[in-house]
């Protein structure tokens, strides 16, 4: 019996193999979307400083000069509102790039904003990486729905469907590997090919300050300029390459398209309206940075997108992508690299490249910011940073920060923080803030994921690269580089104040003891070593709090633990089990490392 339902089983994954999956069926998807543009506009576009920037850039580049305008977006709230804004400005075409769209009261305002831009003439074209599916295929039919202007496609989908259920999930995961593993993981915001927005942020209310449990830290930058032209050029790739189906394609969304009974009805909740009341009131200035001080806009030397192509994976290169650009800049650097990452995982190739810069500069700093499990949103990255913590502080002489969950400065990450805070209160059912104990941890926890760099004060990179081996050999990543000294200093400003006392643990050497730390220090090495039964308890670093009253001092500094006290490996995490977990993914998985 057991023999019959193997043969059965194998009978249905060996048909599960054979299913389709969809290709787009339209060569030039852009010149479709032409022939269904509306010529009667029934409303005008608001006025924006970012389109006037964009056309001072463009006299600047038709003179000579290579300035262009950029703003850093550190705040969600402030991403959210640029993002209205923007599709409020456009005028002829808005185009989105993203890695994950879930569905919820944020990505549905924002797709109602689309759909308005769609009804006065803007053609709308939105590309959602299909290994998170945005939606059921009711709402996804919806979405398609929603106006002849606006399409929608889906990268990589894994089967005809949306939904694909156990046996496609296995088809995929025995026979469709290479197709489910190879991810498009760039995120932009196109107006007009004119003013673009890239860095970390995908569409969810967890990157735009709307979620009272968790929030996470990223970056974006507005680029308004010449250099979004090749913003336009990545996005026509991903766009026309046949990897990109029409939700419409999709069997289970055309099906759930023709039961559908209702109109163009907008997706947003009313009783949601209250949570985007400020952006809706605020998104119509012309000026940002009038009603948003910590929207500050920069005219930045030279501006450089740099971007992988579709064919990342083909062997045939026709240009530099990301990842050679990213050696190349790399390659000057001098002084100093400051960065932050949410995954602490270098590639061996990257360890080459820091090597070879420190052996022409020795004292080359590197210091990162980066999350603690107790702030991590995936535990098993954690995990295996963790397993080679002492490669990367001892031989790739890295000064590493790991973000507390509840940094001091939360109030400064989040915007409208308090107000987040009195709601949770409320619901609780608890009338006085004094009844709380540790303030300080109610709301959101937080988490890092904004993917940057500053090299010798001079160059900074906002993208959607992790500086991990999967961003670097199995994601196609995008991200922009601003050569500009005022940029630069103000990006690693933001960046080091994540690594102050009040906001990370610093991690550093472990006590010592005589005889044992040494023995223990050897046995650690080898076991680290093992991509498997790295079972050694005992790592060569751990996690420090600065002392009251006390300076800050550098990890390395021979009087750092006069001023420090060992909070030990996983400092806050609230679950044994989460320990349990990171440290058998540690013991087991070592193997994984070039996956993640």
């Amino acid at each position: 019996m057991c023999g019959a339902k193997k043969l059965l089983l194998l009978g249905v994954v060996c048909l599960a193999g054979c299913s389709s999956i969809p290709e787009r069926e339209l060569e030039n998807a852009f010149c479709y979307q032409r022939m269904k543009r509306n010529d009667i506009e029934i409303a005008q576009p608001i006025p924006s400083e970012f389109q006037e920037l964009a056309a001072r850039a463009r006299a600047h580049r038709a003179a000579g000069s290579t300035a262009e305008y950029v703003a850093l977006l550190e705040l969600g709230d402030d991403a959210l509102l640029a993002r209205i804004h923007l599709i409020r400005a456009a005028v002829r075409s808005i185009d989105i790039q993203t890695f994950i769209w879930k569905d919820d009261p944020t990505s549905r305002f924002v797709f109602d904003e689309l759909v308005k831009a769609a009804e006065r003439g803007v053609l709308v074209r939105v590309l959602i990486d299909a290994l998170n599916m945005p939606a059921s295929p009711r709402v996804l039919a919806r979405m398609a729905r929603a106006h002849r202007n606006l399409e929608i496609c889906l990268y990589k989908p894994l089967g005809e469907a949306s939904v694909i259920g156990r046996i496609g999930a296995w088809d995929n995961l025995l026979f469709k590997t290479r197709h489910l593993n190879r991810r498009m993981h760039n995120k932009l915001l196109l107006i007009d090919g004119q003013i673009g927005v890239a860095g970390g942020r995908n569409y969810s209310g967890q990157y735009y300050d709307r979620n009272p449990d968790f929030l996470f830290r990223d970056r974006d930058v507005v680029v308004a300029g010449p250099s979004v032209g090749d913003m336009q050029e990545s996005f026509e790739l991903f766009w026309q390459d046949k990897n990109a189906v029409f939700l419409m394609q999709l069997l289970d969304v055309r099906q759930a398209f023709e039961r559908l009974t209702n109109g163009g009805d907008p997706l947003a909740d009313p009783a949601d309206a209250w949570r985007f009341a400020e952006i809706d009131a605020l998104a119509n200035a012309r000026s940002l940075s009038k009603v948003r001080p910590t929207i500050q806009v920069f005219e930045a030397d030279e501006v450089r997108f740099a971007y992988d192509t579709p064919r990342k994976f083909s062997g045939k290169k026709e240009r530099m992508d990301f990842d050679d650009w990213f050696e190349f800049v790399l390659r000057s650097g001098q002084d100093r690299l400051v960065y932050q990452t949410p995954y602490l995982i270098y590639s061996r190739d990257q360890r080459r490249g820091i090597n070879r810069i420190r052996s022409k500069h020795p004292d080359f700093r590197i210091v990162a910011s980066s999350n603690s499990l107790a702030a991590a949103d995936h535990l098993h990255v954690y995990a295996l940073s963790f397993k080679h913590r002492k490669e990367l502080y001892k031989k790739t002489g890295i000064d590493i920060y790991e973000s507390k969950p509840y940094p001091g400065d939360r109030p400064r990450y989040v915007h409208g923080l308090d107000a987040i805070v009195d709601r949770v209160i409320e619901q609780s059912g608890i009338e006085n803030r004094e009844d709380i104990e540790q303030i300080e941890r109610v709301g959101p926890l937080l988490c890092i994921h904004a993917k940057s760099f500053v090299l010798d004060g001079k160059v900074a990179l906002i993208g959607s690269h992790n500086f991990d081996p999967r961003s670097a050999k199995l994601n196609t990543e995008c991200g922009v580089f601003i050569h500009d000294e005022a940029v630069a200093l103000e990006l690693e400003k933001r960046i080091l104040n994540a690594c102050e006392p009040q906001n990370a643990w610093t991690v550093s050497k472990g006590p010592k003891t005589p005889i044992i730390s040494r023995f223990s220090g050897f046995i650690g090495a080898i076991s680290a070593a093992l991509p498997v039964f790295d079972i050694w308890p005992y790592r060569y670093t751990t996690n420090y709090e600065l002392k009251a009253d006390c300076n800050p001092l550098s990890p390395r500094d021979p009087a750092f633990r006069q001023n420090y006290v060992d909070v030990g490996y996983f400092p806050e995490v609230p679950e044994a089990g989460t320990v349990i977990q990171t440290r058998l993914i540690k013991a087991f998985f070592g193997w994984a490392r070039p996956f993640m």
